[in-house]
């Protein structure tokens, strides 16, 4: 294994743990009662998951060739794509966590986050250094 794809399980675990941190906190804060969530209607949840799940669905291969273009581009953007790895990787949390709060709906805002694991799958899938 290649020192580019050491760093790159590295950057997408490590996006992965933050993802599963600020998921943990947000599902903490609903399930304690600390935080009453302001939406809790079943349309309201599944219009969030929806729009929220297509956003984060659709940027998976957008992100994908953006990283795959730097790589290929100059190798001193190595460093940039292992920070964009992490990066993606939590950002979906970005979209999880929001269902979370805003309808305290468990379920759907795990499957969210969740989408992180899929993430991580395709980084370590489709992005690669150049053969020399």
């Amino acid at each position: 294994m290649s020192w580019f794809r050491r760093r790159l399980w590295l950057s997408g675990t490590t996006g992965l743990l933050a993802c599963g941190l600020l998921t943990a906190i947000a599902m903490w804060l609903v399930t304690s009662g600390t935080l009453r969530p302001p939406l809790p209607h079943q349309a309201v949840t599944l219009l969030l998951v929806l729009v929220f799940g297509a956003f984060s669905v659709a940027e998976i291969p957008m992100m994908i060739f953006a990283m795959r273009r730097l790589v290929v581009e100059r190798t001193e953007n190595r460093g940039i794509v292992l920070g964009l790895n992490a990066l993606y990787v939590f950002f979906a949390a970005v979209y999880g966590v929001p269902v979370l709060l805003l309808t305290g709906n468990v379920g759907w805002g795990l499957a969210l986050c969740g989408l992180g694991l899929l993430r991580f799958a395709t980084s370590l899938a489709f992005v690669r250094e150049p053969v020399p």
